[in-house]
């Protein structure tokens, strides 16, 4: 068996909306319609989100399903990122398909992550040793004490094959 490591860019973070402003965050620098798709920069995606709020942001991962006959099965999980003081990596779950296969629930991570070193619970996470059946997923909750900005630069994961 071989590792395949399987990864995105930030460019492709989608923030999932709530009720409170108009949909997203809020608008990046004043920059029009970042509130919705984030302000994408070379480095990643910036998203800018309002104080006393939680919001979600989920990543499509390139998933190798089946290769020579062999299931994929899961390994870790990363998400890399920077956050604003006032906010906080609040949990992390990863989907094969409808089927959340892992969830990191209680953090409170803020500060900058954006790559190594690859720190367990912070940027980092172990996946449970189950089979690859569908798209894979990455969602992750940043809570927001303080109106403040994330950047997303990557996500991936480490698969089995």
């Amino acid at each position: 068996m071989a590792l395949q490591a399987m990864w995105t860019h930030g460019h492709h973070a989608v923030i999932e909306f709530n009720n409170r402003g108009r949909g997203g965050g809020e608008d990046v620098n004043g920059v029009p319609w970042t509130a919705i798709n984030g302000l994408r920069v070379g480095w990643g995606a910036i998203f800018r989100c309002q104080d006393q709020s939680s919001y979600w942001f989920h990543f499509a991962i390139p998933t190798p399903v089946i290769k020579d006959n062999v299931r994929a099965r899961f390994r870790r999980a990363f998400v890399l990122y920077t956050a604003d003081p006032g906010v906080a990596l609040g949990s992390v779950h990863v989907w094969d398909g409808t089927n959340r296969i892992f969830t990191r629930d209680g953090l409170a991570v803020g500060g900058s992550h954006p790559g190594f070193p690859l720190e367990e619970n912070i940027n980092a996470f172990n996946l449970p040793d189950e089979q690859v059946f569908f798209g894979v997923g990455i969602s992750a909750l940043f809570n927001f004490a303080d109106a403040g900005n994330v950047t997303l630069h990557n996500a991936g994961i480490d698969f089995e094959i």
